[in-house]
């Protein structure tokens, strides 16, 4: 990558490292050093299932079309259960606003003996939907509010929220485009936004396709 390249990803980084709290900063712009397995953890009858995989395809194809040779890995289905509690003290320290720091947490303690790399939760619990970084060995980690809580259980919702939060988990942050995939805090941008009446993914903007092109350029190779 030239100088001049480099100076703009930093400075385009730098504007989003004042734009967030710490704690959101933390992972964004920070790419994988290889391709994840992604593992899901909910109950095999829930809706949301089916959702996952679609966002990884999603996820796949826009990664295909930013010119990146960097994809997602396989999914696969785990047993486990990470309490409601658990996830609220997390999701809390990811959004709270005020926070400057990274959260100081780790992995949950019902996945740390899972193999896998990128878990996706699917929880009954009341919580705002989250991803963070919060194991080494770059694992991360995203939690899906219970679909039975207002707006997940509005028809498109759901399938938004999954691709959305593992948009974090591969880098990307918020804009405040209410058009977009990847709207969110601090903008008031919220997933209610996301409710339409036929299935149908929000777009990204030009400016995140360029940085995942930035993130996982062409040459991208896993490290390890």
């Amino acid at each position: 990558m030239s100088h001049y390249l480099r100076g703009c990803l930093c400075l385009t980084l730098l504007s989003l490292a004042l734009s967030y709290p710490a704690s959101l900063w933390a992972q964004f712009g920070v790419g994988w050093m290889k391709s994840p397995e992604i593992i899901v953890l909910g109950s095999a009858n829930d809706p949301r299932q089916p959702l996952v995989d679609e966002a990884v395809e999603f996820w796949n194809k826009a990664l295909t079309e930013s010119g990146s040779s960097f994809r997602l890995g396989n999914v696969r289905r785990a047993d486990g259960v990470v309490l409601g509690e658990e996830l609220v003290r997390m999701s809390n320290l990811v959004v709270e606003p005020t926070a400057r720091r990274t959260p100081s947490v780790s992995l949950p303690e019902a996945l740390r003996n899972i193999p896998g790399d990128l878990f996706v939760i699917l929880s009954d619990a009341e919580f705002v939907s989250f991803a963070g970084r919060f194991a080494a060995g770059h694992r991360r980690l995203v939690a899906i509010r219970g679909f039975a809580f207002p707006p997940m259980n509005l028809p498109n919702v759901a399938r938004n929220v999954i691709a959305h939060e593992i948009g974090h988990a591969i880098g990307l942050g918020h804009n405040s485009d209410d058009t977009s995939l990847m709207c969110g805090r601090p903008s008031p941008c919220r997933p209610g936004l996301f409710r339409s009446a036929e299935p149908k993914y929000f777009p990204l903007t030009e400016q995140e396709r360029k940085n995942l092109r930035a993130i996982y350029p062409p040459n991208w190779t896993p490290s390890r």
